[in-house]
């Protein structure tokens, strides 16, 4: 074994008393191992632990199979059956810890939230103020940053592949009718008037294969030079 910070090649660190059961980032409790002797410590852990330490350990094995292009792993035989033990047994406990939490939809990290803290977040976006002036400032800058990107051939095949078989251009009525109802009953703020003709004011329409949005005249020449043109879509009058 091998101490000190500084990391030798084939050689990865590991916490002696794991950070998940209470273990620091001390020098005291570092050493470096060899891939090999790594992943055995981690999987004589998941023999030495019970109960939820039992789970974290098993989660803690399991990630010493994940491998790719900026992590060397030791291959042992990690036989099929006992793959299979652990992933099942971490694979239930993680999903019974899930569903006795009061979590609401974009909580991805599990975190409990009590129906006051969901109240006092409902609160909080209904009465924040919105300066339009930083609000425009923060599209410019994410509209220039877009322009401004250079692909690869292969970022862009990529992209064009998840975009396939989906639907382009205007907002299909059952989209907007599935917002409207989504919205319906929710009670707007007394300057959402205001915020609105701030955050529209100067805008320039352009319009492009009949499709159309409105821009800052700062972001214009942009647009412009991809091929936008000046002025709303061509619209059918009945």
């Amino acid at each position: 074994m091998q101490r000190g910070w500084k990391k030798a090649r084939g050689r990865e660190r590991h916490h002696i008393i794991p950070q998940s059961l209470g273990g620091s980032n001390d020098k005291t409790n570092l050493v470096y191992l060899s891939c090999r002797e790594h992943f055995l410590c981690h999987w004589l852990l998941v023999k030495m632990t019970e109960g939820e330490n039992y789970h974290k350990m098993v989660y803690a094995l399991m990630g010493m199979r994940a491998e790719n292009t900026h992590q060397e792993r030791y291959h042992t035989i990690f036989t099929a059956r006992v793959y299979e033990k652990y992933r099942i047994e971490h694979a239930e406990y993680h999903s019974n810890l899930m569903k006795s939490k009061n979590l609401v939809p974009w909580n991805k990290g599990g975190v409990e939230i009590t129906d006051e803290h969901r109240a006092n977040l409902i609160q909080a976006a209904r009465t924040r103020n919105i300066d339009p002036i930083k609000q425009a400032e923060g599209q410019r800058k994410r509209v220039e940053k877009i322009l401004g990107q250079k692909r690869s051939d292969e970022t862009k095949k990529l992209m064009s592949i998840a975009k396939k078989g989906k639907l382009k251009g205007p907002m299909s009525e059952e989209e907007k009718l599935k917002r409207s109802l989504t919205q319906k009953g929710i009670p707007k703020i007394k300057t959402h008037g205001v915020n609105v003709a701030n955050a529209v004011k100067g805008n320039i329409s352009i319009n492009k294969d009949n499709i159309e949005k409105k821009v800052k005249k700062d972001t214009l020449q942009g647009y412009l030079d991809q091929g936008w043109q000046l002025g709303g879509r061509k619209r059918n009058l009945v």
